[in-house]
């Protein structure tokens, strides 16, 4: 081993201690006491190492032949396989240490490429000669291994060819190979290529922890090839202590980065560029082992589809794009596994219908006309070969029946309307509150985007143009005025602390009304009470209360995405044209507050790499020590008849705003207040006369509500409710936010009855 490894070991163990054990409070705090999950650190090798073995085993090659010709799809799969510009190449020229870092790059994946194509082709071929030739050409990208630059190269300097992100991916690229063809193999031949993956395999184990800063992918990618590594030469003296460190290095992500419930916290981009390695490492280590860590990663499998909007992207908080997830790599992992997506119907299932319902319209235009996928590796991974090793045919996909309207106990939840998939009644609303992580974090707590019609409308600026690297993400994209959020002082609400999650009350779900309110504060300076609502499947409501300590600079931000904007009146209407993100469409939003001036600015947008440009935003700005604001977002086709909402009562405590048929009312006093029939000491009312005999009441951090001589409801602590009754009938349904059961007074027509309500929906009749 080379010198260089030998004197970065020492910073190994000091990495270590910080991460595991921390240099401080904060630092101990900050990386162990997260809500994430991890692998068993008591590792698990077989006892006799097997070929092959990693992706399938010998027996298993009929049923992967019989798979190419199953379905359609399937068909296609093998298809794009064998057409790989990587089957029966030539090698490409070993370069050096003086060529350009793109060159570089692409090297050492195409080689790596080259080797696990031929190699795989080679275990499905029957022709003998073809075969030969397969097993010939992955057995001369093997036996060449890493010559060249790789290792003259630092992988930490920024922008370099060989950096251990990508090394994680060639590394797993050639132990399939040589996974593949190791029954075939001369000794020389199998211990020149055993003696060019144990030397990766070490020299990753001894760099591991010096390579991160923290244990973010950078730690957790090489980890996972480490591991397959480890799996792939288990009869190696050193394959043991490999696979614990692979495992110990990655459970400090998932601890940290992944919550209980599945969220990656350094966004949908990096999981999906985290997933090409955890995926194939979980079936090596289920394969080889015997060890199921897919049970493990459950929550972080479920994540994408429990948070999906209604084309099935991924949301993109934090330093992200948009993106699809192929759950279908997935899906055979968890053929028998229940999940709280649906009441009887296994996860594979799901797994299996959310990617049969996910529109790839916009990555494959991308990567048609730019040659970069969806991964963040597209030099690297052998995204074609891997569909078709993972994708099974024989599942029947199955939608999830879980309530569409979702909240995750770590700081995520989903206004929806359904689970329909690229319809343009679907309403999507994704409210973001989850404690930032420390590596590729964006100024966005408490923020929102919203999608509806098919199409992309009020929205996060995204992750950058084109790259990490480039300056404008940081000064512009990852800024707090670059989300939807409400700033003091130009900062959005954050945890002080480190993994604390902002609180969350007032949980409703109901037939026309649901809601959630969320806490967070500035830092020393105040709290951010932000509360959404969903409205009749349709609409939505966002009510912003800002409390500081001293006077400050308060703006609340709203981006309408890839829109033209108008304002008309009380109104401002979004305009979205058919684009790669949807059909033409509009979002109208009414914005009522005292005493703010509005701000009209221009800011990017990019949604998908190197499709950027700029668009208007506007922010509602005063000075003080409160705020208190109301916005109305109401998405529908270019046609849409507008709320018309008359003139509002705006003040810096109360705000109502109406039509014919509807009304909310705003008051931050706590006290009683009326207005025309309603007479409540919620903090938001809401009320609606749905038809000739039904009225439909709610309200939010409340107590008393009282409409008219027809409804009276006292209880006993501030909740949130929903009233829906039949005004010939005395007859109500109610539902109760997801707090404990409290006791209430109710008339309905002058028939008064003391009742217990539960969490969740009941019928009443007086």
């Amino acid at each position: 081993m080379r010198v260089k490894l030998s004197i970065i070991h020492f910073s190994v163990l000091v990495s270590t201690a910080f991460l595991v054990v921390g240099c401080g409070a904060k630092e101990e705090s900050i990386y162990t006491t997260y809500s994430g999950f991890a692998l068993s650190e008591d590792v698990v090798l077989p006892k006799a190492e097997t070929h092959p073995s990693l992706w399938f085993s010998s027996e298993e090659v009929a049923s992967l032949r019989s798979k190419r010709g199953a379905d359609a799809y399937a068909e296609k799969l093998w298809k794009d396989v064998i057409q790989m510009r990587f089957i029966l190449s030539k090698l490409p020229a070993i370069p050096s240490l003086d060529d350009d870092k793109t060159t570089i790059h692409k090297y050492y994946g195409d080689l790596t490429q080259i080797a696990m194509y031929n190699a795989l082709l080679y275990q499905l071929e029957m022709d003998e000669e073809l075969k030969s030739q397969y097993r010939e050409i992955a057995e001369k990208a093997l036996l060449r291994g890493y010559k060249g630059p790789m290792y003259s190269i630092d992988p930490i300097v920024k922008g370099t060819a060989a950096d251990e992100i990508y090394q994680s991916l060639w590394s797993q690229n050639f132990a399939a190979a040589y996974d593949w063809i190791q029954p075939s193999l001369s000794a020389e031949s199998d211990a020149i290529i055993r003696g060019h993956l144990s030397e990766h395999a070490e020299y990753i184990y001894e760099n591991l922890y010096s390579w991160a800063r923290n244990p973010h992918n950078h730690q957790s990618k090489p980890a996972w090839g480490l591991g397959t590594l480890a799996l792939c030469l288990s009869d190696h003296p050193n394959a043991r202590k490999w696979l614990h460190r692979a495992v110990e290095a990655t459970n400090q992500n998932t601890r940290y980065y992944f919550s209980s419930d599945g969220i990656y916290r350094e966004g949908t981009h990096y999981y999906i560029f985290s997933m090409i390695n955890f995926l194939p490492f979980l079936y090596h280590y289920k394969n080889v082992s015997d060890v199921n860590g897919f049970k493990d990663f459950k929550p972080a499998f479920e994540w994408p589809i429990l948070v999906r909007n209604g084309k099935g992207w991924m949301p993109y908080q934090e330093d992200s794009y948009i993106r699809p997830y192929p759950s279908q790599l997935v899906a055979k992992a968890f053929r028998d596994s229940s999940t709280r997506l649906h009441s009887f119907a296994p996860l594979s299932s799901i797994l299996q219908w959310n990617f049969i319902n996910t529109d790839y319209a916009p990555f494959e235009d991308s990567e048609a006309t730019t040659g970069f996928n969806y991964t963040g590796a597209s030099w690297d991974y052998a995204k074609e070969l891997i569909e078709f090793l993972c994708y099974e045919p024989d599942i029947e996909p199955i939608a999830p029946d879980l309530n569409p309207i979702v909240f995750l106990e770590s700081g995520q939840t989903v206004f929806r309307n359904d689970w329909s998939f690229k319809s343009p009644k679907h309403r999507y609303l994704l409210f973001h509150g989850v404690p930032e992580g420390d590596n590729h974090e964006h100024f966005d707590g408490l923020s929102f985007i919203l999608q509806a019609e098919n199409q992309m409308m009020s929205s996060d600026a995204g992750y950058s143009r084109r790259s990490y690297g480039e300056a404008i993400r940081t000064e512009w994209y990852k800024t707090a005025e670059a989300h939807n959020v409400v700033m003091v002082d130009g900062r959005a609400p954050a945890d002080e602390i480190g993994n604390d999650t902002p609180e969350s009350r007032f949980r409703l779900t109901s037939s026309f009304f649901s809601s959630e309110m969320k806490t967070a504060p500035y830092l020393d300076k105040g709290t951010l009470n932000r509360t959404v609502c969903f409205i009749d499947n349709q609409r939505f409501a966002i009510l912003d209360e800002v409390n500081l300590n001293g006077a400050a600079e308060i703006s609340i931000v709203m981006h309408g995405g890839r829109a033209a904007l108008q304002t008309n009146g009380l109104e401002s209407v979004w305009s979205y044209s058919n684009d790669r993100y949807g059909p033409e469409a509009k979002l109208s939003q009414w914005f009522f507050g005292h005493d703010f001036e509005r701000e009209l600015k221009s800011g990017e947008t990019t949604y998908i790499k190197g499709d950027y440009q700029s668009f208007p935003y506007f922010t509602d700005s005063k000075q003080g020590k409160h705020a208190f604001a109301l916005h109305i977002l109401d998405p529908g086709s270019t046609d849409a008849k507008s709320l018309d909402l008359e003139q509002p009562l705006a003040t810096e405590s109360k705000i109502v705003a109406r039509n014919s048929n509807i009304m909310l009312i705003a008051n931050r006093t706590g006290e009683r207040h009326t207005y025309d029939e309603i007479e409540t000491d919620a903090l938001l009312c809401y009320a609606q006369k749905a038809s000739k005999f039904i009225q439909r009441l709610a309200f939010i951090n409340g107590s008393y509500l009282k409409f008219g001589d027809d409804l009276e409801i006292d209880i006993e602590t501030r909740r949130a409710i929903a009233i829906e009754y039949h005004t010939s009938t005395g007859q109500a349904t109610l539902s109760l936010d997801d707090g404990s059961s409290v006791k209430a007074n109710l008339i309905l027509k002058g028939n008064r009855q003391s009742v217990e309500l539960d969490q969740g929906t009941q019928n009443l009749s007086l």
